[in-house]
């Protein structure tokens, strides 16, 4: 390891705690990271905050947005000062959110990604994207540019008390050292239709396994009408699949209220999570009129607890992505809270 690979003292000192927990080559490769964040609603604060405690070398936060009085309920970096509704939001955080960390390099943006999109260059800048609260057709068009240049993407939101992370991180490839069982792993195995074991090797003196695993992921587009589900899941757990998932799913086709107070029409839920149950291959009974009730009520709200679960799990996810050490969410995380689960699905 060179010079310019090493932590130096002050970093080894700061960041001791996770060393232990990740390892050094883990937090080599935080040091090396330059990541772009989409949006500083709930959930990207939490992922922002726990990226910059973590020791990312760069992040830069992209948000044209202004400062609403809802922005209070999950956004802390802002200041106690209702006079700045309507201000420009990120010249107000920056200063709050430096004084965690001094190590990390932190810049803004306050174009917006409209405008970004007529010079995708931009993007190529960053080697991990986060992208959260945006509508249907500008994650795809989002996906679109992030695969043409070979840039993983995160895309994740909330509704009140449900929650999604989306992943499109192309291809990743893990290296763990487990103990060995009483047979060992075999290369060129599938685990899963999107997970095969590329290679084993077998120390005897310590009775490990270091097992290589790629991961390859779908476009986000594709995510939309997958027909995975009924192949996923045998029929107690169709049963149990939290109706969460289809109407996660229609959300993405209903406009955002423009008075986040305001419910969404329940009748246009209901039909657009039927259309999704039929493109996903699952019942329409999945879905209960509790639920609809709940996700009309709460569609495209922050409530904290929620955004720090979303942001946290977000966060930790692309600490492992980042590690190499074990296989990152592919491709779809689902939050019910109602449930107290959060399952991933390879659609």
């Amino acid at each position: 390891m060179s010079t310019e690979e090493q932590l130096t003292n002050d970093e080894i000192a700061l960041y001791d705690r996770q060393i232990r927990l990740w390892g050094m080559a883990t937090q080599l490769r935080l040091r090396s990271a330059k990541i772009l964040i989409i949006n500083l609603g709930g959930v990207g604060t939490e992922v922002v905050k726990n990226l910059v405690l973590g020791g990312i070398n760069s992040i830069e936060i992209l948000d044209d947005s202004v400062v609403k009085e809802e922005d209070y309920a999950t956004q802390f970096f802002l200041p106690d000062d209702e006079s700045v509704v309507g201000q420009l939001k990120l010249p107000l955080v920056i200063d709050r959110i430096k004084e965690l960390n001094s190590l990390v390099e932190l810049t803004t943006n306050t174009s917006s990604l409209v405008k970004i999109f007529d010079d995708p260059k931009y993007f190529q800048t960053f080697n991990l994207i986060v992208a959260t609260e945006l509508d249907k057709s500008t994650i795809e068009k989002l996906n679109g540019i992030t695969r043409s240049f070979n840039i993983p993407l995160y895309v994740a939101g909330v509704h009140g008390m449900f929650g999604y992370i989306f992943t499109d991180l192309i291809k990743h490839v893990s290296v763990s050292e487990k103990d060995a069982g009483n047979q060992l792993k075999e290369a060129n195995t599938k685990i899963t239709r999107t997970k095969t074991i590329t290679e084993v090797s077998y120390d005897e003196k310590t009775n490990k396994e270091k097992i290589t695993v790629l991961d390859e992921f779908i476009p986000i587009s594709e995510i939309w009408k997958s027909n995975k589900l009924p192949t996923l899941l045998n029929k107690r757990q169709m049963k149990r699949l939290s109706p969460a998932v289809p109407l996660t799913f229609a959300l993405f086709d209903i406009k955002k209220p423009d008075d986040v107070e305001q419910d969404v029409d329940k009748q246009i839920l209901a039909e657009q999570g039927q259309r999704v149950c039929t493109e996903l291959g699952i019942p329409t009974t999945v879905i209960s009129e509790d639920y609809l009730e709940v996700f009309s009520r709460q569609a495209f709200t922050e409530y904290a607890p929620v955004t720090a679960i979303i942001g946290g799990a977000l966060a930790q996810d692309i600490i492992q992505f980042l590690s190499k050490k074990e296989s990152p969410i592919n491709n779809v995380l689902i939050l019910d809270s109602t449930k107290s689960e959060m399952p991933i699905y390879a659609l």
